[in-house]
């Protein structure tokens, strides 16, 4: 039991320290990867699901044109959008800030946790401090990333399941579910980002395998999952520390030297189709809020001025 306790919190350690702050324009500095983030060995590998492209249209499948929202843009509200996810869900956070900051339209609250995953509810009850969060600013556009802490087993009612195993499968997936139904009760789109290549080749199969995982759920879900790994990778699909710009094409430094997180920019260029898909879905969101007090008639009397 306290072996198997012990390789429950060997991953913390993994992204303890590495925070991106408000100041969003830096890259994260780190050491090596270490076998730390390795907690067991490979499961036969996932079959990946149907990606959705990071640059796909602004029509998502989950929720079109949520009543909450269309209700906020009719009265003219900002748009609020909460990032939940790990150190890598915090990277993320900083790049839509900066994406967004400045315009009245939307808010971005950062709601991300280092050290935290759905296979460490030891540490951190995800749903629960979900719902905590929720309760204190409501939101309307919920973007999640979790998988960098949560390459490991778990003990959970008694029992033990490793990675990727059908028993890992089946908690970490209810705790998914659990997790999604509560966002869409609460009135919020969902989207889930995945996370990108790795340099060190055994993470990333581990990785790649949670990545085809939970495109797979999503699926299920109808949740839109962006698949990062195409924006992280070289002309050969290989992991690259320096990436071209996608407005300049200047080659850029992309990634943090712990070979896992992205800098500033890096995480600037894996939000940038979900930014546009962000901004297509509130635009025709506030469309058809428009035409819905048109149908009211609320629009009669200034159309008339």
């Amino acid at each position: 039991m306290n072996k198997l306790i012990l390789l429950l919190d060997r991953t913390a350690v993994l992204f303890i320290g590495v925070a991106v702050g408000a100041v969003i324009g830096l890259a994260f500095l780190g050491g090596g990867e270490t076998d730390e983030a390795v907690a067991s060995a490979p499961a036969p590998v996932v079959t990946p699901a149907e990606s959705m492209s990071a640059e796909a249209p602004p029509t998502e499948c989950a929720v079109q044109f949520n009543r909450s929202l269309t209700n906020s843009l009719a009265e003219g509200e900002p748009v609020q959008i909460g990032v939940f996810g790990d150190s890598f869900g915090d990277g993320l956070w900083a790049a839509l800030y900066r994406s967004f900051r400045g315009e009245d339209d939307f808010v971005v609250h950062q709601f991300a946790q280092q050290s935290t995953g759905f296979t460490r509810y030891r540490s951190l009850n995800i749903l629960e401090d979900m719902e905590e969060k929720l309760d204190s600013q409501p939101i309307d556009i919920a973007v999640l990333s979790f998988g960098a802490n949560d390459t490991q087993g778990i003990y959970s009612g008694g029992t033990s399941a490793e990675f990727m195993s059908e028993e890992w499968q089946e908690i970490i997936g209810d705790r998914v579910d659990a997790v999604v139904q509560l966002l869409r009760d609460r009135g919020a789109i969902v989207y889930w980002v995945g996370l990108p290549k790795m340099r060190r080749a055994n993470f990333d199969a581990q990785i790649q395998q949670q990545n085809a995982f939970y495109a797979a759920r999503m699926r299920e879900l109808g949740v839109p999952f962006i698949d990062t790994v195409p924006l992280s990778v070289d002309e050969n699909g290989q992991y690259a520390a320096y990436l071209p710009h996608p407005e300049t094409g200047e080659r850029t430094m992309a990634r943090a030297n712990d070979g896992i997180h992205m800098t500033g920019q890096g995480y600037g260029f894996l939000t940038r189709g979900l930014e546009q898909r962000i901004r297509g879905y509130v635009d025709n969101a506030r469309a058809e809020a428009m035409r819905e007090r048109e149908r009211r008639g609320e629009g009669t009397e200034q159309a008339d001025g």
